[in-house]
C-alpha cells in the first residue's frame, strides 16, 4: 500500500521534477519559504493516478523552492487512505476527497480545492446495463481497498441495490483487465481528462454508465459531499456523454500546521499551477476562484489569509 520504504528515492524523484517542471525556478509571487518541517510528508496515490502525478510535480516545485529535496511522497491506494495517515501524523500533507473528509469534521483542513474527481463507470458498448442496477451479480473493478474510487463506488453501489464483486485493480490494470474480459466493468473516481479512460474510449468498444437514477438520492442526501456533472462528448470520443457524480478534491492537512507554512504552500501551489497542468490537464482545475470553495472542510487559516490578501 504505502511506499515509505523509498524515501530518498521519492525525494530525489520530486526534485528532479521540479528541476524539468520549471528550470530550477519557482514561477509567481510567493513569499519566502519558511523553514520546512522535518520530516515533511506528502501522502499521494497509486501507479497511474492524478494523485500520484500531480503530488511528484507539487514535490518538485516545492523541493525546488526550498533549495533542496524535502518533501517525501507516500504512495498510497488513495484519499481514504491518506486520509487514515494524514490523521495519525504519518504525512503531513495530502490529496483527499470531501466525502471522505467530511467523516472526519475537526482533524483535518483544507489549503485548497484542487479539482474535481468524476465517477467513471465504463462497460462494454454492447453491454445490456443501463445504469448500476444492471450489474448486479457483475464482476467490477472499482479501483484499491483505500481509494477514492472504492469508496465512492460501495455508497453508489448500496443506492442501486447491487450486490456485486469488487476487485482491487490500479487504473492501468483496470484497463488491462477490461479488455481481457476479467471485468464486466470499470469504475474509477479520478480527475478529467484521466489517460486510463481516454486509452479504453480509444478502442470504440466502451461506454459510459449513466448515473442518473443513484445520482439524484445520493446528492440530495449529502449536498456539501457531492455534485451532478456530465461528462462531455468531447472529452473522451468517441464516446456519448453521460450523467456522473464529482466530488471536490482537497489539498489537505492538520490543523497543527504552522499559519506562514500553510500561507506559503498555498501560494506556491497557485502560482505554480500552470506547470502541474502541463504535467496532468486535471491540475488545469486549480485556481483562486474555486481554490477556497472547500466546505464542509474548514479552509487552514494560514491558507485563509492567502485567499483574503489575494482579493482585490
Amino acid at each position: 500500500m504505502t511506499g515509505l520504504s523509498r524515501r530518498a528515492l521519492l525525494r530525489t524523484s520530486g526534485a528532479l521534477a521540479g528541476m524539468a517542471l520549471g528550470g530550477g525556478l519557482v514561477s509567481g509571487c510567493a513569499p519566502a519559504p519558511p523553514r520546512p518541517p522535518e520530516p515533511f510528508r506528502l501522502g499521494t496515490g497509486p501507479e497511474g493516478a492524478v494523485y500520484r502525478e500531480i503530488g511528484l510535480a507539487l514535490a518538485g516545485v516545492l523541493d525546488r523552492a526550498w533549495g533542496r529535496p524535502v518533501v517525501e511522497l507516500v504512495y498510497t491506494d488513495a484519499a481514504p487512505e491518506n486520509m487514515e495517515m494524514l490523521t495519525g501524523g504519518r504525512v503531513e500533507m495530502a490529496f483527499v476527497n470531501v466525502d471522505v473528509a467530511a467523516e472526519h469534521s475537526g482533524q483535518v483542513m483544507a489549503l485548497a480545492r484542487v479539482f474535481d474527481s468524476v465517477m467513471h463507470v465504463l462497460v462494454p458498448a454492447d453491454s445490456r446495463a443501463r445504469d448500476l442496477r444492471d450489474l448486479d451479480g457483475a464482476t467490477l473493478a472499482a479501483g484499491m481497498p483505500l481509494s477514492g474510487t472504492r469508496y465512492l463506488s460501495r455508497r453508489l453501489l448500496e443506492q442501486a441495490g447491487s450486490e456485486v464483486d469488487l476487485r482491487s485493480y490500479s487504473q492501468a490494470d483496470s484497463v488491462r483487465a477490461f479488455r481481457s474480459g476479467e471485468v464486466d466493468a470499470v469504475l474509477s473516481l479520478t480527475g478529467m481528462p484521466t489517460p486510463a479512460v481516454t486509452e479504453l474510449a480509444r478502442d470504440g468498444a466502451v461506454r459510459l454508465l449513466d448515473l442518473t437514477a443513484q445520482i439524484e438520492p445520493l446528492v440530495r442526501a449529502r449536498p456539501l459531499e457531492y455534485v451532478p456533472v456530465v461528462v462531455p462528448a468531447t472529452m473522451y470520443p468517441p464516446m456519448e456523454s453521460a450523467p456522473a457524480l464529482a466530488v471536490p478534491t482537497l489539498l489537505a492537512v492538520q490543523p497543527s500546521m504552522d499559519q506562514e507554512l500553510a500561507n506559503w504552500l498555498t501560494a506556491v501551489l497557485f502560482d505554480n499551477a500552470a506547470e502541474l497542468s502541463r504535467v496532468r490537464g486535471e491540475a488545469s482545475q486549480i485556481n483562486p476562484r474555486t481554490g477556497a470553495a472547500t466546505t464542509p472542510v474548514t479552509l487552514h487559516p494560514g491558507a485563509r489569509r492567502w485567499f483574503r490578501e489575494r482579493k482585490p
